[in-house]
C-alpha cells in the first residue's frame, strides 16, 4: 500500500500515464490496483517501475515513515511552545515532496492551521480550517478532536473582535472533545480559557486546575504559568488581606516566568496586577503596573494598543496626567487604533470626547456607536461598564423610558 502510493505520486508528479509506465512492465489495471493498495508488487517490478521513475524506492519509503514521527514532534514543539524547533520542523516538513498527498496530509493541514494560531495568523488559520472540512470528510478519531481544538482555540483568539462567534461558541466546540481518543490534556487549559471569557469561574479553575497538573507532569513551564495565571483570575478578593495575598501570587508567578525566560509572561501578569488595582479604583498603582506592561511590549503588536488604552484610561480615571498630556496620548492611540482594531478606536474616541468635556456627543457616540459595537462583538465587559454610565446619564435626563429599555439589556448579559 505504502509503495502503491508512493509510485502513484512520483507518476503524477512527472506526468507519466499508467500505460507509459507499465510498458513491458505489467498491465496497465494491475497497476491501478497496486497504486489504490489492492495488490502487491514483486520486488522485481518495483525496482524496474522505480527506475523508470528515476526514484530510489528505499529513500522514499523512509522518508515517507518519517512524515508521521515528525509530523508528531511539530505538534509536541507547539503545545511546549518551543519557537526555534516549531520553525525547525516546519522548514523540513515543507521539504517533504509527499506530505501535501499523502495520507498524512489531513494532520499536516491541522497542524498548519495550529502553526498558524501560534503565530497569531487569524486570517490563515481560518482558511486552512475551511480547507481540512472541505477536502477531508474523513478524518481519523485522532484528527477529528485536534480539528475540534483547533476550531476552538480559533474562536478564543477571536473573541471580542469584530470576528467574534459569542463567548459560549468555544466552550461548546471544545466540550465535543473525546479525551479518551484525543489524549492531549493541554486543551484543558483553553476549555477553562472558554470559560473563563463566559463568565463561569467554577468551570474556569477547575479545568485550568487539570491544565496545570498536565504541564507540570510533561515539564511545560511556560504553559503551567499560564494555567496559574488563569486560576489566579477567577478569584475576588474580598478584604485587602484577600487582595495582598492575590498580588502576592502574582509577583511569585513573575518571578517564576524570570527564572524560565518566559518574557511575555511577565507582560500579562504585570498588566493583570494593573487590571486588579484598577478595579479597586486604586489608579495610580494601576497606571504604575500598566505602564511597566506597556514599555516592554512591542509597539506594533494588538496588546500594545490594549495595555496603552488601560494605562490611559487608568491615568484619567486618577487625574493623574495634565489634560493637555492626556489628549495627547490619546490622538495617539486613536491613530495606532484606527488601522488595527475598530473596538479599541471607538474606546479612545470615548476617552476622547470625555477629555474634552464633550458630554453631548460623549454621549450620543456611546449610545449611537459603541453600544451597539460592544454588543455585536460579544464585549460584556465594556457593554455593561459604558452601559452603566449611559443609564445614569438617561436617569439624570428623565429620560426613562430608554433607561428602562437599555437596564433590560444590561441584565441579559
Amino acid at each position: 500500500m505504502l509503495v502503491g502510493e508512493i509510485i502513484r505520486y512520483y507518476r503524477e508528479k512527472k506526468g507519466i500515464s499508467q500505460s507509459k509506465l507499465v510498458e513491458g512492465i505489467c498491465s496497465k489495471a494491475y497497476l491501478s490496483r497496486f497504486e489504490g493498495g489492492k495488490v502487491d508488487f514483486s520486488p522485481e517490478t518495483i525496482s524496474k517501475l522505480s527506475e523508470r521513475l528515476s526514484i530510489n524506492i528505499n529513500k522514499e519509503i523512509e522518508s515517507f515513515k518519517r512524515i508521521q514521527s515528525r509530523l508528531r514532534d511539530w505538534e509536541y514543539s507547539i503545545v511546549m511552545l518551543n519557537s526555534s524547533l516549531i520553525k525547525e520542523i516546519k522548514l523540513e516538513l515543507e521539504k517533504m515532496p509527499m506530505i501535501n498527498s499523502s495520507n498524512h496530509a489531513a494532520y499536516y493541514f491541522l497542524l498548519t492551521a495550529r502553526y498558524y494560531l501560534y503565530q497569531k495568523m487569524l486570517p490563515e488559520t481560518k482558511n486552512t480550517i475551511e480547507y481540512v472540512e472541505k477536502n477531508y470528510p474523513t478524518l481519523s478519531n485522532y484528527e477529528k478532536n485536534l480539528l475540534l481544538h483547533i476550531k476552538g482555540m480559533y474562536f478564543l483568539n477571536t473573541f471580542r473582535t469584530t470576528e467574534s462567534e459569542g463567548s459560549l461558541t468555544a466552550v461548546k466546540i471544545l466540550k465535543q472533545i473525546n479525551i479518551e481518543e484525543y489524549n492531549n490534556e493541554e486543551y484543558y487549559y483553553h476549555l477553562a480559557l472558554a470559560y473563563h471569557y463566559a463568565n463561569a469561574k467554577v468551570q474556569a479553575y477547575s479545568n485550568a486546575d487539570l491544565a496545570l497538573q498536565f504541564f507540570n507532569k510533561t515539564y511545560n513551564y511556560v504553559n503551567a504559568i499560564n494555567a496559574q495565571t488563569l486560576m489566579l483570575m477567577q478569584f475576588e478578593s474580598g478584604n485587602d488581606i484577600d487582595f495582598l495575598g492575590l498580588i502576592n501570587k502574582y509577583k511569585d508567578l513573575i518571578h517564576t516566568s524570570e527564572v524560565v525566560g518566559a518574557y511575555e509572561n511577565q507582560l500579562v501578569l504585570l498588566n493583570n496586577i494593573g487590571e486588579e488595582f484598577y478595579n479597586k479604583e486604586e489608579y495610580e498603582q494601576a497606571a504604575k503596573f500598566f505602564e511597566q506592561s506597556l514599555i516592554l511590549t512591542n509597539n506594533a503588536s494588538i496588546d500594545y494598543l490594549r495595555r496603552f488604552y488601560q494605562y490611559i484610561e487608568a491615568c484619567m480615571e486618577g487625574n493623574l496626567l495634565e489634560n493637555k498630556k492626556l489628549i495627547e496620548k490619546i490622538d495617539k492611540g486613536i491613530k495606532l487604533a484606527e488601522k488595527q482594531c475598530p473596538i479599541l478606536s471607538t474606546l479612545f474616541t470615548l476617552l476622547s470626547l470625555k477629555s474634552k468635556n464633550n458630554l453631548n456627543q460623549y454621549f450620543n457616540f456611546l449610545a449611537d456607536v459603541a453600544l451597539p459595537l460592544f454588543k455585536s462583538t460579544n464585549n460584556d465587559t465594556y457593554y455593561e461598564q459604558y452601559g452603566k454610565k449611559l443609564y445614569s446619564h438617561y436617569l439624570d435626563l428623565k429620560q426613562y423610558k430608554k433607561a428602562v429599555e437599555l437596564a433590560q439589556n444590561l441584565r441579559q448579559i
